[in-house]
């Protein structure tokens, strides 16, 4: 079930935060750290009400941000569509749960989730590093619109139009 995240669900979050950034990093992927995501981030996530969770027999397996925020290096691309659209931040999934299609539950539900409020399309970035994350994003049907260079390197952008 994919819900809004409640602060009670905190400190479950960030374990499974811990466990992915781990995961990450011995996958060869150093894209996240201690400095981000954080608690902090996490925390602001919640209170703004912009963050979701999916759960199973109330274990959270999975987390994602849907909002309007992004870093001015979007500013850059040519996108496909024009305003309004929504962004997808801190996506991840469980370690012992991924491959069993609930980040494309995910996906989905951020689609859902942008027609319902007559967003034209969704935005995101993916750590170009990471080959799971840009294969999952090409197979939906999200279309690679350039590059942005982050802290931690080179970050693939794409675009899914709604409307």
């Amino acid at each position: 079930m994919i819900k809004p995240i409640d602060i009670t669900d905190l400190s479950q979050t960030l374990k499974v935060l811990e466990e992915v950034k781990q995961y990450m990093f011995s996958q060869g992927i150093d894209q996240w750290d201690e400095s981000y995501p954080n608690k902090d981030i996490i925390s602001n996530d919640i209170q703004k009400k912009q963050a979701y969770i999916y759960t199973e027999n109330e274990q959270i397996l999975a987390y994602m941000v849907l909002n309007e925020e992004y870093d001015i290096e979007y500013d850059d691309l040519n996108w496909n569509t024009p305003t309004p659209f929504v962004v997808i931040h801190r996506l991840f999934v469980k370690p012992t749960a991924q491959g069993k299609g609930i980040s494309s539950q995910m996906i989905q539900y951020a689609e859902e989730y942008a027609k319902t409020n007559m967003y034209a399309s969704i935005r995101f970035d993916a750590y170009s590093l990471n080959n799971t994350a840009n294969a999952v994003y090409l197979k939906k049907g999200y279309t690679l619109v350039g590059t942005v260079q982050f802290r931690k390197g080179v970050f693939n952008c794409y675009e899914k139009t709604l409307y």
